[in-house]
């Protein structure tokens, strides 16, 4: 992780520094996909299960991907639909960017 740099850069770094957590988002970007859906685009991406599985919990936890699913249960089922938050990815490259360029 990077030292001394705004919370946004920081966030933005670690979600993009894993190839399989870019490609999972540019594949969410064009439209919201449930599981099976986003596992057969992932795979034709050479991502494996275990790295999608990976990527959606380190996207979630950087507020980059949402899902539909009851909050309170343990799994989520097959249905639940993920979507990528355009507006704060948007808003974390533009501060990355910034942050880069100076």
């Amino acid at each position: 992780m990077m030292k001394d740099v705004p919370e946004r850069v920081a966030r933005y770094q670690e979600a993009f520094a894993a190839p399989s957590r870019v490609i999972i988002v540019r594949i969410l970007l064009k439209g919201s996909l449930n599981f099976p859906e986003l596992m057969d685009a992932a795979a034709a991406q050479s991502v494996s299960r275990d790295s999608v599985h990976a990527a959606i919990r380190d996207l979630t936890r950087c507020g980059y991907v949402t899902d539909d699913s009851d909050p309170n249960k343990k799994r989520k089922p097959t249905t639940t639909k993920f979507t990528a938050e355009r507006a704060l990815i948007t808003k974390d490259l533009t501060e990355f960017v910034a942050y880069l360029i100076g």
